[in-house]
């Protein structure tokens, strides 16, 4: 699958820049990999915050690749980013947290993915701002 494509691409980047040396993969999955794009779905919560980040004089792009076309292309995307400044902003939402086992419910806790994403980003010279859509929640409630 295509979902599954993008993991090995970005466990290989992501290992690359810690430093771990992986085999590379066979050229016919490099040659899939490259034709491969991620899709870049907006929600409500992050056409909020851009409007309001531009509301404030902040100049951002939205759904920007951190890395080069031969490095995965647009397999990674940010979803807004000053990237004169390389400061990278992150609506995460329900799908970055994990679920109480017991309960079902979302938790403040940050999945795997959402964590190594930060990471790598760090790694590789990113501010990494990660705004939690239980917060916004909260933030536009009492403002109204």
């Amino acid at each position: 699958t295509n979902e599954g494509l993008q993991q090995i691409c970005q466990v290989m980047k992501f290992s690359k820049v810690d430093g771990i040396m992986l085999q590379s993969p066979p050229s016919d999955l490099i040659k899939r990999q490259k034709s491969v794009k991620q899709d870049h779905i907006r929600s409500r919560y992050q056409k909020e915050v851009s409007s309001l980040l531009v509301e404030v004089g902040f100049t951002h792009e939205e759904e920007v690749s951190p890395l080069n076309e031969q490095d995965m292309g647009e397999m990674l995307g940010i979803d807004m980013a000053c990237t004169d400044r390389m400061i990278a902003i992150e609506c995460d939402g329900p799908c970055h947290y994990l679920r109480s086992i017991w309960t079902g419910h979302i938790t403040y806790l940050e999945n795997g993915r959402t964590k190594a994403k930060r990471r790598f980003l760090e790694r590789i010279g990113w501010r990494v701002i990660n705004l939690n859509y239980q917060d916004w929640i909260e933030a536009t409630q009492k403002s109204q």
